[in-house]
């Protein structure tokens, strides 16, 4: 419905007005009394249960075309149609949602590009990354989001309730998915609790149904997922890694998925696309406000329906801080658009059992595609076990020799590939008959003398020598998700040096590709001493 106050109230244009005012309403219900107030004109009126809903949709219908709206009020046990004036609405202009619907189409296809591009392992973007992107993420979600608003314009438009069309929203990155849905504008009041529920369940329903044959089309398209090295990472659009992010599971996802083998490397932008449109519906059909939840929890409650708006704004906020950053900001929303959904024209009409059926479902829909996290990156987390180091008999030509191992976990669950290095941080040698720290020069000539032998899970060992040892990218340790095998590895590591030492302290420091802090990863250390003494 447009904003703008009521105009002048209905008394103003003479009795004449009036007068046909009251005989439009006696027309449906026999009038017995007549208030005049400063916005409105009070009509008490008999009314029949059984042909209520019918005739005041009727006279609804007529009083629009003149500017005048209809509400229908139990006050003191009688019945009243309250007649205001019809606030004024601006003009249509349909240039505005061809231009937000071509810009839409241009942020999901660019979004999709990245997508593909990210899937496929590649390192910049070319005409068939802006195709195969457009093919199988940006016209899927623009498809889900249509139906999605065309059932409800459907369905307004079968109740001869005036809509406009869809408003579709572009979002270039680095929002991930190129828009922030679409909605329509409904241009008058809802006339009854049956129009407020069929339109409000309508959209969600239909977007639902749609988001699943692509989600079920894009899970057997990641079984053929390209195995990507865990050294890719993806591109970085302000800060967001495309191929660095976790996709929460809703339930029905979860169900979904358990069709599928389990091992899938990676989703297809068509089964991402799915996702988008399952976590979508679940949004909107949040008990709150004038989301399309809002709609349906207010046609099934009543005016009680507010305080579960009111305890879902604070649920939000809530696991905003805990979980998701994002909720917050959509609490924020629901509170600038209203908490509170206004009734509809009549509120005494009740539901049908059908209508409650459904309201299940939509509850279902609800509960099985909402997800606590959305998006994440992984944490990076890494588990390190007890730094030890075991004296060797020193090989020919070396004066001291340890063997240096430790546990490395991965706690992310995702798979990583790892890399580490170490270096001395401390010499202890004799100096006569007192122990020094060698520092300085003497620290860096001893050191020049140490030699690291690694062994790879490929056989062939790497011998560095020198100060310190770096582990070739080539060479990464991989280890699977947490919970799977191998998610952890002992990391074994030679070193001797030709030049005694009573003392050393070598620092440890190990590092993943594509973690969540850094383009290297989350990081972790670890310090060996080792005493010839």
């Amino acid at each position: 419905m447009a904003a703008g106050a009521p105009g002048p109230l209905p008394s103003a244009g003479g009795s004449s007005e009036l007068d046909r005012l009251r005989s439009i309403v006696s027309s449906y219900f026999p009038v017995y009394e007549t208030r005049i107030g400063p916005q409105s004109v009070l009509l008490a009126v008999h009314t029949d249960p059984a042909t209520l809903e019918g005739k005041f949709d009727a006279l609804r219908r007529e009083l629009w075309p003149l500017q005048y709206v209809p509400l229908l009020r139990r006050q003191s046990g009688e019945e009243f149609i309250e007649v205001v004036r019809r606030p004024p609405m601006g003009p249509s202009r349909i240039w505005v949602n061809l231009l937000l619907l071509a810009g839409t189409i241009l942020t999901t296809t660019f979004a999709g590009s990245l997508i593909w591009l990210t899937y496929v392992g590649g390192n910049s973007l070319g005409w068939s990354d802006f195709g195969w992107g457009a093919l199988y993420f940006g016209l899927p979600v623009m498809t889900i989001l249509a139906l999605h608003e065309l059932a409800h314009y459907v369905v307004a438009r079968h109740h001869h309730v005036e809509a406009s069309l869809p408003y579709f929203i572009p979002v270039p990155p680095p929002f991930l998915f190129g828009t922030f849905g679409a909605f329509i504008s409904i241009r008058e009041p809802f006339p009854d609790k049956k129009t407020l529920f069929d339109i409000g369940a309508a959209g969600p329903l239909a977007g639902f149904a749609a988001s699943i044959p692509i989600a079920i089309a894009g899970l057997y398209l990641s079984i053929h997922s390209p195995v990507l090295p865990l050294t890719y990472c993806g591109p970085t659009i302000l800060g967001v890694s495309y191929g660095n992010l976790l996709v929460g599971q809703p339930l029905f996802w979860y169900a979904l998925s358990a069709f599928f083998p389990p091992s899938l490397v990676s989703l297809s932008p068509l089964a991402l696309a799915g996702w988008v449109g399952i976590l979508v519906t679940a949004i909107n059909l949040l008990p709150a406000g004038q989301l399309d939840g809002g709609h349906v929890w207010r046609a099934l409650f009543g005016e009680r329906s507010r305080y579960v708006s009111y305890a879902v704004v604070i649920v939000l906020l809530g696991i905003g801080l805990y979980f998701y950053y994002g909720w917050i900001i959509f609490a924020i929303l629901i509170l600038f658009l209203g908490a509170r959904h206004p009734p509809p024209l009549n509120d005494q009409t009740p539901l049908d059992v059908k209508r409650y059926v459904v309201g299940a479902c939509v509850a279902g829909v609800l509960i099985t595609g909402f997800v606590l996290t959305p998006l994440a990156a992984p944490p990076g987390s890494i588990g390190l076990g007890t730094a030890d180091s075991q004296v060797l008999a020193p090989p020919p030509g070396s004066a001291i020799a340890a063997n240096l191992s430790i546990s490395l976990a991965n706690l992310d669950p995702i798979a990583h590939g790892f890399l580490f290095s170490t270096s001395l941080a401390q010499v202890t040698v004799m100096n006569g008959t007192l122990a020094e720290n060698l520092t300085g020069v003497a620290l860096a000539s001893w050191s020049a003398n140490s030699t690291w032998t690694f062994y790879p899970s490929s056989g062939a060992a790497i011998t560095q020598h020198g100060a310190t040892f770096d582990l070739p990218s080539s060479e990464y340790v991989r280890l699977n998700a947490t919970g799977t095998t191998p998610s952890q590895t002992t990391i074994v590591i030679e070193f001797s040096n030709t030049e005694s030492a009573e003392r050393t302290v070598i620092d440890w420091q190990t590092s993943e590709f594509c973690g969540s802090s850094t383009d290297t990863g989350g990081t972790a250390s670890a310090q060996f001493t080792t005493s010839w003494v």
